[in-house]
């Protein structure tokens, strides 16, 4: 027991002595790592210090002195700011608005000017000459641009699916299908008319209503050839409201190779000049579905010229070439024998066209451009002193000069005098020449 007892005795010295130098080791190692440490330059801190010092408005941090005033301004236009996300915020701003009206009357004004300029040499020239001989030399020589014979071969071919057979379609011009369809008929001219840069349009006749064959070509006319707007030049009485629906459906319409979707109609008010159906022309197997807005102008009577409403012509007239349809896209005129009106109503926009880019119009270039690319265009001399009528009505209302405005009413007044006589001089031929024709049948 005593053995056991000095082992455990040893065992506990030795420990004791163990501990105490494992103590002093740990001890130096960390006084020499607190001198290290005191030696080596102190890294800045990763988060600024926030010690407050109080004394008035200012505080005191890391990075620098605030003021409480500009901290309470800081929160005052947070405040604000959330308030001002918080109200509707309008779609067009005033000074926006402002800024697109100002636009739209400096175009209106420059407009005006270029018309007005023009319409003053135009006035005192027209006082100086006789009107009437110089209407009649001028018609003469569109009236003798006859069609030959060869260069419509085409249409020799297909004229039962033409209105009439005096009306000729020249092969030249005459408008094409899509693709390769090569055996495509109908009786439409594309002309190239003398505006800046060039616009296209179509004259072309109403489709027959008793053939399936000619409506299926008109509309795959409107899809092939990307018409978006078509003047329908009527009376009227010309046809009525079921005649116009077997044209221009009121719903969905299915031909063999195209379908045509009727979307909407805009009738005829006071803002809105003439009646608008707007249809969807869709060729079967085929993605595009483009858009075509039929104009109703129900203001000109077969065979005659318009005696009232010339302010309504005019205004038509002058949206033939305005810039909402495509570059690509062209627009069409059209009426039963798409030849005497709707060369006569083209040669007046086109006159307009000339008046709104600072040009004096010659309406015997004009008149000989459309007769040379459609055949029977301006089909009597009514006609085209009528178109003259249209560009004169324009430009007075486009005047801001009174004595000006004053002139040009005159002259529209003697183009409205002799227009109604030659008008009287047809009707009499014609009714004349029936006659002959009916004794010579029986």
């Amino acid at each position: 027991m005593e053995r056991k007892k000095s082992k455990t005795n040893l065992l506990q010295k030795f420990a004791e002595k163990f501990k105490k130098k494992k103590r002093s080791k740990s001890a130096s190692m960390s006084r020499e790592r607190g001198s290290e440490m005191s030696r080596r330059p102190r890294r800045p801190s990763r988060s600024a210090s926030k010690t407050k010092v109080s004394g008035g408005n200012k505080e005191v941090t890391a990075k620098g002195i605030k003021s409480k005033e500009s901290k309470e301004k800081k929160s005052s236009g947070k405040k604000k700011k959330k308030e001002k996300e918080n109200l509707p915020t309008p779609a067009k701003t005033p000074s926006t608005m402002a800024l697109r009206r100002t636009d739209s009357q400096m175009e209106v004004s420059q407009n005006n000017r270029c018309v007005e300029k023009q319409m003053k040499i135009w006035i005192d020239s027209l006082e100086k000459m006789d009107i009437r001989k110089m209407l009649e030399t001028e018609y003469e020589g569109i009236e003798k641009m006859n069609a030959e014979a060869d260069k419509c071969q085409v249409f020799e071919k297909k004229m039962n699916q033409c209105s009439s057979e005096f009306i000729e379609l020249l092969d030249a011009n005459r408008v094409k299908g899509g693709g390769e369809d090569k055996d495509f008929f109908y009786h439409g001219s594309v002309l190239n008319c003398l505006t800046t840069p060039p616009k296209t349009t179509i004259l072309a006749q109403l489709p027959l209503i008793d053939n399936a064959e000619s409506l299926e070509s008109f509309w795959l006319m409107v899809a092939t050839q990307k018409i978006q707007r078509i003047y329908v030049l009527a009376g009227e009485e010309e046809f009525d409201k079921e005649q116009l629906s077997d044209y221009f459906p009121d719903d969905f319409k299915e031909h063999k190779t195209i379908r045509v979707n009727h979307r909407k109609t805009l009738p005829k008010t006071d803002d809105q000049l003439n009646n608008q159906l707007y249809y969807e022309v869709v060729p079967k197997d085929c993605a595009e579905a483009p858009f075509c807005m039929i104009e109703i102008c129900d203001f000109w009577d077969d065979g005659r010229v318009p005696v009232k409403d010339y302010g309504r012509i005019a205004t038509t007239a002058a949206s033939v070439f305005d810039s909402d349809i495509d570059a690509d896209a062209s627009c069409g005129i059209v009426s039963f024998y798409g030849a005497g009106r709707t060369g006569a109503f083209l040669v007046g926009a086109l006159a307009i066209e000339k008046l709104r880019s600072g040009e004096q119009p010659n309406y015997k270039d004009l008149g000989t451009c459309v007769r040379s690319q459609r055949p029977g265009a301006i089909e009597v001399l009514s006609q085209y002193i009528f178109s003259h009528t249209i560009g004169l009505t324009y430009s007075m209302k486009h005047c801001k000069d009174a004595g000006l405005k004053t002139r040009i009413e005159k002259i529209i007044a003697q183009f409205e005098t002799f227009a109604c006589a030659m008008m009287a001089e047809e009707e009499e031929e014609d009714s004349s020449s029936n006659a002959t024709n009916t004794n010579t049948c029986e």
